[in-house]
């Protein structure tokens, strides 16, 4: 891969070892996919966060990075830890695994990565403009990146993205060239979609039917942010779809290859295969994070109170959470016996002594078995909030 003089500087140690560590990562990277040389990113999302799912060694490796004096040059934003840090209790996790969580994401402040502890960084400030190179971790937050906003990003992994956020840099390959990005698959979808859920439940589809494809879907429905966030997460979650195409974009493109149809039926055998077989003891929602909007619906809709019988969460970022307390939509949910949590999710955090979950999220109803060992079921969020109020 080619460097310019100035990049060979970094790559040698002249800026200092922390640029020099992520200057060699990248290059590897970039030697690993064939890229031509490396290009510059506005801004970067960092995932690896959580210590349920890193553990010691990731502490070690941030500790690595953080002593050679590391630090961003670029705006970066946090995932979600494994723990709401002024809320641990409730989450049941014991006081060593509290300190571990402050640990790694006081490495990353350290190295100057904001600590947004989200997974939806553009509703807490880093929104890339259509057309941007930046470097993004975390699944459900590159494809919506890239979809959504049209900025250009692949799928990083943590110490990718972080390596790009202390250099500025990323390899030039991949969704970051204009060829390939072309859409290759035409998605004709001839069921109603009635909530954001339902939209999640084609991206759910989509994915394990179109694996690593681009598809272009058309829809007599529109596509907004909320319903966006639910197609990406879901979409990435049972495939590596980085990129879709609404038919708002009206793309005509030489490289469709295939056309899949997608009906009500297909969507309904989804919601199936995710039905309710036991009263839930958790209910979730949040996954993506909530933003201010769904904050004030869920706060809406709850005009009872939430069963004693089980738990009933919310996940969002604490930005939002610090403007819903100020609009009274948080005092609202957790009066009627709800809690508002954050800085962490309900993939990588600890759930600690529950059966079986129901929440609106495709993401969290597919990886919560496997990650936290209990059963999922997926309704939404109106249906989620009834089964609360009437359990």
């Amino acid at each position: 891969m080619y460097l310019t003089r100035e990049e060979e500087k970094v790559l040698d140690g002249e800026y200092g070892e922390g640029q020099r560590l992520a200057m060699k990562i990248l290059c590897a990277l970039g030697d690993f996919f064939e890229a031509e040389r490396l290009i510059s990113v506005q801004s970067a999302h960092v995932s690896g966060v959580s210590y349920k799912t890193g553990g010691d060694a990731l502490i070690s490796t941030l500790e690595k990075f953080a002593g050679s004096g590391a630090k961003t040059s670029i705006l970066t934003t946090l995932n979600p830890g494994g723990v709401d840090l002024e809320r641990w209790r409730d989450l049941r996790v014991d006081e060593n695994f509290l300190e571990k969580q402050k640990k790694i994401i006081s490495l990353y402040a350290e190295m100057g990565v904001l600590p947004t502890c989200s997974c939806t960084p553009y509703e807490v400030g880093n929104i890339p403009a259509e057309g941007v190179h930046v470097a993004f971790a975390e699944s459900s937050a590159v494809t919506l990146v890239n979809s959504y906003f049209k900025a250009k990003t692949n799928r990083e992994s943590g110490i990718s993205a972080l390596a790009s956020a202390v250099t500025g840099k990323t390899p030039l390959y991949g969704l970051h060239l204009d060829e390939n990005r072309h859409p290759t698959v035409k998605v004709s979808v001839h069921a109603p979609l009635k909530s954001p859920t339902h939209y999640g439940v084609l991206g759910y589809l989509l994915g394990k039917t179109l694996k690593n494809s681009i598809p272009l879907i058309q829809s007599r429905h529109t596509l907004s942010l909320t319903a966006a966030k639910q197609l990406s997460a879901a979409i990435a979650a049972s495939g590596a779809v980085s990129l879709y195409y609404w038919e708002r974009d009206h793309i005509k493109s030489p490289t469709i290859e295939e056309t899949v149809e997608i009906d009500d039926h297909q969507l309904n055998e989804v919601f199936n295969s995710f039905s309710l077989t036991d009263k839930p003891d958790l209910i979730v929602l949040g996954c993506p994070h909530y933003s201010i909007y769904e904050l004030k619906m869920v706060s809406e809709m709850l005009n009872g109170k939430v069963s004693k019988r089980l738990s009933f969460w919310v996940f969002t970022s604490r930005q939002v959470k610090l403007l819903g307390e100020r609009m009274g939509f948080v005092q609202k949910i957790e009066k009627a016996g709800g809690k508002v949590l954050c800085d962490t999710c309900p993939i990588v955090a600890p759930l600690k002594g529950f059966k079986t979950m129901l929440t609106d999220s495709v993401k969290a109803a597919h990886y919560a078995p496997s990650m936290n060992k209990v059963s999922s079921a997926l309704l939404p969020i109106e249906e989620c909030v009834k089964t609360a109020l009437e359990a």
